[in-house]
Order: structure tokens, then sequence, then C-alpha cells
């Protein structure tokens, strides 16, 4: 009976040491795979980006954009996901949940940072701040934007634009601006064209992304497309100065590169990251931002790596930003939901998470 028992047993005990060895191996392996994953992300450069409509950067009325521009120095991928300001999100000290502007209004950029991450399961402590004036600026700095606009965003575009020229004047007889800096950012405000390609100067890209006339999911897109064209805007400053190569293409093509720069992008000196950092300088002087130097060359180095990509398969930067707006119930068009009086989206979570982390760093 022994004998027996032994031999009816013997293939169940070979196939459990089989499995746990597998578990064993499975278990050595997880962190394996968590190191790669976690190096994977420690290859982005992330930050949130908001703009607001006060008249300072690190404060004001409402954040009206809030979006993690993602980036990857190695092979200059950018990506931007964007969150509508009407998201309800969990608040510390608040009974019910508040709307995701509702932080920027409390206490700046510093308060978004920490709620986005606590709600989101995000580990972001890199910030750039702008009022809708000095992102306005930092526009017209490289020669405005070309955006697809409708008929019926240019009309409501006009409406927003003379609204904002109003209460700039407002804010002349208060003191705090100057007619000058009216006359640069508000003249010629009014749009005549419309359809793809219009192109709009700062103040006129800047109502252009907070239109929510249709919906503030919509409004979210029409602010991604404008960063998004604002990075082809660099980028075309870039080529104008800058003739761009690496060890295993070389230059784009053999055009007059007279009065510019040859940089290679796999050997970029000193004297590159000072010649690249004027151009670039408005993007980081003009915000209020907690970014170390080292995080200014990477993503300096992200623009001009990716500009060099785009020019070699013959297309605008922007087609080579990725963008995506949540949350997911804005996406599909689900009804709002109420919480004391004020409309907005109760998400799932989880969903919305790994929708996130899916964007970012899927390849």
């Amino acid at each position: 009976m022994i004998m027996k028992r032994i031999t009816t047993h013997a293939p169940r005990t070979a196939v459990l040491i089989r499995l746990l060895a597998l578990a064993t191996a499975l278990c050595l392996l997880i962190p394996a795979l968590s190191a790669a994953e976690s190096a994977e992300k420690d290859e982005w450069v992330n930050f949130l980006l908001l703009c607001n409509e006060g008249m300072n950067n690190d404060k004001g009325n409402a954040g009206n954009t809030v979006m993690v521009v993602a980036m990857n120095p190695k092979d200059g991928r950018i990506r931007l996901l964007g969150f509508t300001w009407d998201t309800f999100i969990e608040y510390e000290g608040y009974d019910v949940p508040q709307r995701l502007d509702m932080p920027f209004r409390n206490g700046g950029v510093e308060e978004v940072v920490k709620v986005f991450d606590a709600n989101f399961g995000m580990d972001i402590h890199l910030f750039m701040s702008l009022n809708y004036l000095n992102l306005a600026s930092m526009i017209d700095e490289y020669g405005g934007v070309n955006v697809d606009i409708t008929r019926a965003e240019r009309n409501a575009l006009n409406g927003m634009v003379a609204s904002k020229k109003i209460r700039l004047q407002d804010e002349v007889k208060g003191g705090l601006l100057t007619q000058a800096v009216i006359d640069m950012l508000a003249a010629d405000y009014y749009l005549n064209e419309f359809g793809p390609d219009t192109h709009l100067n700062g103040l006129q890209a800047v109502g252009f992304g907070w239109l929510q006339y249709d919906s503030v999911y919509n409004c979210c897109l029409r602010e991604s497309a404008v960063i998004g064209c604002m990075f082809n805007s660099v980028a075309t400053t870039l080529d104008g100065k800058v003739a761009f190569c690496t060890d295993e293409y070389g230059r784009t093509d053999e055009e007059d590169v007279r009065g510019k720069r040859i940089i290679n992008l796999d050997s970029v000196t000193e004297d590159d990251m000072k010649f690249l950092r004027r151009i670039l300088s408005p993007i980081f002087d003009k915000a209020y931002h907690n970014l170390s130097e080292d995080n200014i060359d990477s993503i300096i180095l992200t623009l001009a790596r990716t500009a060099y990509l785009a020019k070699r398969q013959g297309v605008n930067l922007f087609e080579r930003v990725e963008v995506l707006v949540l949350p997911i119930e804005a996406r599909d068009g689900k009804q709002y939901d109420i919480i004391a009086g004020a409309k907005g989206y109760i998400i799932d979570k989880e969903a919305n998470m790994a929708a996130i982390n899916e964007f970012l760093y899927a390849d």
C-alpha cells in the first residue's frame, strides 16, 4: 500500500514541485518587471502645466488649463495629457468632492500638484504655471500658432478676445498694466479668417484654447491644440537658427546653413546648450516654475530632437505630439453629475489612472 501510494502521488508531487518553481520564478521576475517599468518611466520628464485667468503666474481666479506634459529626451516623444477642470476630485478639508479648478483658487500651483497626485496616483513634483497674458506673449515670441478653426469657433473667439480686451482696459485703469502692454497684446485681435491652418496671435490663441461654448471637453481639446501648435512654432524658430544633425543621419538635407549653428544632438556641447537656452528662454522666463537646470536642459533637448525628427519625416512637430483628454467620463459623453449645486464628472478613479499610465508610458 505504501508503495502504491508513493507511485500514485509521485506525478502530483512532481507537478507541485514544478508549480512551486514557477511561482518562485514569477516572484523573482515581478521585481525585474517593476524595475524595467520604473526605468521606462524614469526616461520621461513630466511636469504639470497650468494656465490661469488671473494676473499672477502662481495664483489666480481659475486654473483653466491643467495638463501633464510628458517628454522623452532620448527619442523626442512628447505627450500632452489634459484634464477638464469640471472633474470632481477628493479634496482634503472638504466634506464633498470639489472640481479640479478649486485647488488653484485656494493655494495656487503647489496645491494643484499635491491634490492632483493624490487623486490620480501620480508622482509629479515639477510644474510650470502662467497667467493668460504671459502665455499670450510667449506664443507671440515664436510667431503665433496655426490651428484648424471653424466658422463657429471664429465667431465665438472674436467675442472672447473682445471681452478680454475690456478686462485688460480695466487693469490699465487700476494701474496694474500699462496701455503699451494692451496695445501689444490686443491690437488687431479681430479675426476674419477661419479654416485649416488659420494663423492666431498670442491673445487669439489663448482665447481659442479657452472657448467652451460647446463643452468643457472640447475646450480642453482646443487647449491641447494650442500648446501642441506652439511646440511647432518653437520648432520653426529653431529651424531658422540651428541645423541639427546626429551621428547616424547627419543633417536633414544639404540646405544652406549659412547663419545657422550646426548642433549634433548626439554630442551637444556646453556652448550648444547656452545657444539653445537663449532661443528657448521665453518658455521658462515667463513662467512660475520649479524646474531644475537639468530639467530645463532635458526639455530643451527633447524639443530639439523632436523638431529634428519631424523635419526628417517631412511633418510638422505638432503631428508628433500625442494628445489625450480625460476624464474618461467626459470623453465618452457622460451627463454631468451634480454635487452641492456644482456640475461636473464623478469619475472611476481606477479606470482613469489606468488610462493615464497607458497613455504616458506605453510604447
